[in-house]
């Protein structure tokens, strides 16, 4: 049983899905991506703001400095993208045609929608990399979140396999760039 279940697994599917997010990872622990100009002041500001008595001690300094020096605004919004697309992959193609529908029925709407999606390739083109690691993510984990509900996982199960796998592979990459 255990053989069969070993040559069943979607070993590839999950490798895959793995590299993606730690590729991903990698890329989010550039050093040169986590000191933006902007970041250090409005840490600070905002940590004043939340209760923090002024004027502001050497410890707002140092939590700020820990904020941007470990680029911990972009694992929160990496962890925040995992849960979100590991979400959306529970049932994926659920009343998608009538959102579609009923959002296309206004002319109004339909030229948004339009303007909307030149924005966003606008956006594709200019952030190309970043992009791609994306789509690349979107698809293995499509693939695995396939591959899952062949073996008869639940949508529950499927999801927090998803999120397992997604996490292991952001730290790992993430350490992986620390380290080297």
């Amino acid at each position: 049983m255990n053989a069969e279940l070993a040559r069943k697994f979607p070993w590839v599917s999950f490798s895959l899905l793995i590299v993606a997010y730690a590729c991903l990872g990698w890329l989010l622990a550039n050093p040169a991506l986590a000191d933006p100009a902007w970041l250090l002041p409005t840490c600070i500001r905002t940590y004043a703001f939340w209760g923090h008595a002024l004027p502001l001690t050497g410890q707002a300094q140092n939590v700020c400095d820990a904020v941007v020096k470990e680029n911990l605004l972009g694992a929160l919004l990496a962890f925040s993208w995992i849960v979100i697309a590991s979400i959306a992959f529970m049932s994926p193609l659920t009343s998608f045609n009538r959102f579609i529908i009923r959002w296309f029925k206004s002319d109004t709407v339909a030229f948004l929608a339009l303007c909307v999606i030149a924005g966003m390739i606008t956006f594709i083109l200019f952030w190309l990399q970043l992009f791609l690691h994306i789509s690349a993510i979107l698809a293995s984990e499509a693939l695995a979140r396939l591959d899952l509900q062949t073996l008869g996982f639940s949508k529950l199960q499927a999801f927090w396999i998803l999120i397992m796998l997604s996490l292991a592979g952001l730290a790992l990459g993430w350490t992986l760039r620390l380290w080297l």
